[in-house]
């Protein structure tokens, strides 16, 4: 096996490990649920906008491997199931908040999902498209990442709480980062330039968002009372 098909196949399988780490996160959600603390919101201490820029993330590499002249199914379908899986998160915070934001989210992702999987099932292009629009895209929902990684660790920070945040899905993120960038080298640099600038962005954002666990836990601080208001405008 060469060392493309190699490294690739290691990156997609964790790169569906990392959506193991996804489904904690709804496991834990729903186990929230099933508990139903009176004055306590399952989704508590979970920025709405950390989880939309993580579907924007794997929306990126779904697309980006979709439009690559030879289709890349290392980086694309992998993607399919993490896009699922953070759709439902979305759908679970809507549920659980029932907002005007948290229905725009789920609503406006499960649209750009829709378009994306036709775009790239029906409009692939025959031959290489503009050089810089794909590898834009990547580092553009690189960007929108960090945004929503930051806001998430100053949530953390401000409640003093991870509150129903999943630990196990930041440490496989973290694992699926390392392996793509393995696969990236493979890649070389003409392609694999845009996924360097993503898992530097997805490795700093997990390794801060482990910190913040660490952090609530040696602090051995109390949560405070949760604002509503400022959970729904995240």
């Amino acid at each position: 096996m060469s060392p493309y098909h190699l490294t690739g196949s290691i990156s997609a399988l964790l790169s569906i490990l990392a959506s193991v780490g996804l489904a904690t996160q709804v496991r834990l959600l729903w186990k929230r649920h099933r508990e139903g603390i009176a004055g306590q919101q399952i989704s508590e201490g979970l920025s709405l906008n950390r989880f939309v820029t993580s579907f924007i993330m794997f929306l990126a590499l779904f697309t980006y491997g979709g439009m690559l002249t030879p289709f890349n199914h290392y980086l694309a379908w992998p993607r399919v199931m993490g896009m699922s899986l953070v759709l439902l998160i979305l759908f679970l915070i809507h549920q659980d908040r029932k907002c005007r934001n948290s229905r725009k989210a789920f609503l406006g992702c499960l649209a750009a999902c829709v378009t994306s999987v036709l775009v790239v099932l029906f409009v692939r292009p025959t031959e290489n498209p503009n050089p810089l629009i794909l590898p834009l895209l990547v580092v553009g929902a690189s960007i929108l990442y960090l945004q929503g990684g930051l806001n998430q660790i100053r949530m953390i920070r401000k409640l003093r709480s991870t509150g129903g945040l999943s630990r196990g899905m930041h440490q496989l993120f973290v694992l699926k980062d390392l392996s793509l960038v393995t696969f990236a080298l493979v890649m070389g640099s003409g392609t694999g330039w845009p996924i360097y600038f993503m898992c530097a962005v997805g490795l700093s954002i997990n390794l801060g968002s482990l910190y913040c666990f660490r952090w609530v836990r040696l602090g051995n601080v109390h949560p405070r009372n949760t604002n509503p208001v400022y959970q729904k405008a995240s």
